[in-house]
């Protein structure tokens, strides 16, 4: 039966294909997001109480009109952007509304990493990209190393990658400078090319460098240059010094109350602030732990680990953690380089709230390492399969019925929580409050259900 597999593969693959090609089609005519927000929801987000926006809209021409779904006014992603920019003209402290950069402030870049499948790793960095973006209005480029392309599917259909990347579409391995170029064994990009590789999504200021097959040769590249040890190149930062020189070229520039003029906020001047430059990075890391996925590692300040609290994933959880440490140890052993200087955090994910030994994992770790684990955690739920189906997050997705409704906002509390509490590792005194209410709710009911 030789050669049955190869026609297996072959025919999955075209079937595949196909199916992918529809799957394109649907969200390139889609336009990705579709989801508005109430002017309460906006407040929200905002940080600030509905009197208060509903107050400021009243006596500012330039407040977005937004659309009237029966009696709600709602209004879409750019909309909230550009209530942003108004507040923050007038506002005593403009970050507030646009947390952006200040000159001379470090670039943070955050990888999700893990060695296990499964453990909603792509999940937790798309969502903590667009909570970026939705309560922050950050500007976030988000990084795809996996080539399995998940998160790039989060993002696919908007104005930079309106369908799934080809192997044409420049990734991480061309962004790293891991390919030929000239006769040189590999390329250092121009800060103008590098910035090129950041792909536009429909989420304003939110850029992708996505993945796709050709992403898997960034292993083989890497093993090829450590064979031809090219001068004055260290194998493990060929991503970090990409990301360097980028970052030198593009600092901030923008202060969040230079974008009005005569009492409305500029266009054109906005869109240039939204992509002058990066707030953070997040990479979306490879289930693995390789050469490739290490210059993920060096190149970041803080590193997010999710993980899911089983027997056999703490035993992978611990694998991952001994090798990366002894692979840490050898660099730093040969050179003076700082490493993950930033917050770095276990977020124990898909945590079944019934199942004693999912909480007695955590318990265990809150109690040996407090510092190194984050007390919120993302509870299993199968609401999150809704708003995959049809490739969203669970911020994008609007819910057709009052069931899906009730489980999605039931699933973006939590999301919020873990969100929330990343932030006050990240970026202390940036956080709202609510990974607190949550941790409040959470462990009181666990309390009370022990004692009953």
């Amino acid at each position: 039966m030789s050669g049955s597999l190869e026609q297996f593969l072959t025919d999955l693959s075209r079937g595949l294909e196909r199916t992918m090609v529809a799957v394109n089609k649907e969200l390139t005519l889609r336009h990705r997001i579709k989801r508005t927000w109430s002017m309460r929801q906006c407040a929200r987000f905002l940080n600030v109480s509905i009197q208060y926006l509903t107050k400021f809209a009243n006596g500012n021409d330039d407040f977005p009109k937004g659309e009237y779904v029966g009696r709600e006014r709602v209004f879409n992603l750019h909309e909230l952007m550009h209530m942003r920019a108004l507040m923050a003209t007038s506002a005593k402290r403009p970050f507030d509304y646009l947390a952006w950069r200040k000159p001379g402030d470090p670039l943070p870049v955050i990888s999700f990493a893990s060695q296990k499948g499964g453990t909603a790793k792509s999940l937790s960095a798309a969502h903590f990209a667009q909570y970026l973006s939705l309560h922050y209005g950050m500007r976030v480029g988000v990084m795809d190393a996996d080539p399995q392309s998940t998160i790039t599917l989060y993002f696919v259909g908007g104005e930079g990658l309106s369908q799934m990347p080809t192997e044409e579409t420049p990734s991480m391995v061309d962004f790293a400078g891991l390919f030929h170029s000239e006769g040189a064994p590999y390329t250092d990009h121009s800060a103008e090319t590098l910035d090129s590789f950041f792909l536009k999504t429909s989420w304003p200021g939110l850029r992708l460098v996505p993945a796709h097959g050709e992403t898997s040769e960034g292993e083989i590249q890497i093993a090829r240059l450590v064979r031809e040890a090219p001068a004055g190149k260290s194998f493990y930062r060929y991503l970090r010094d990409a990301i360097d020189r980028w970052k030198e070229a593009h600092p901030p520039a923008t202060a969040p109350n230079e974008l009005v003029t005569d009492g409305k906020v500029d266009p054109v001047r906005l869109e240039q602030a939204l992509n002058e430059t990066l707030d953070c990075i997040i990479i979306d890391y490879q289930p693995a732990l390789t050469l490739f996925q290490l210059n993920n590692v060096i190149a970041s300040s803080s590193l997010v680990i999710p993980q899911t609290m089983k027997g056999f994933d703490i035993a992978t959880l611990s694998t991952f953690v001994t090798g990366l440490l002894g692979m840490l140890q050898h660099i730093l052993a040969h050179e003076r380089i700082d490493i993950g200087s930033g917050a770095n955090m276990l977020l124990p994910t898909i945590v079944q709230r019934s199942n004693a030994q999912d909480l007695n994992h955590i318990g265990n770790l809150l109690e040996h390492c407090p510092t190194e684990i984050l007390p919120v955690f993302y509870l299993r739920s199968d609401a999150i399969s809704n708003a995959s189906d049809v490739y969203q997050s669970v911020y994008e997705y609007e819910p057709d019925t009052p069931g899906k409704r009730k489980g999605i906002n039931r699933f973006i509390e939590n999301a919020d929580a873990v969100n929330d509490a990343i932030v006050s590792r990240l970026w202390p005194g940036l956080e709202r409050g609510y990974a607190n209410a949550w941790m409040d709710t959470f462990y009181d009911d666990d309390d009370g259900e022990t004692a009953a």
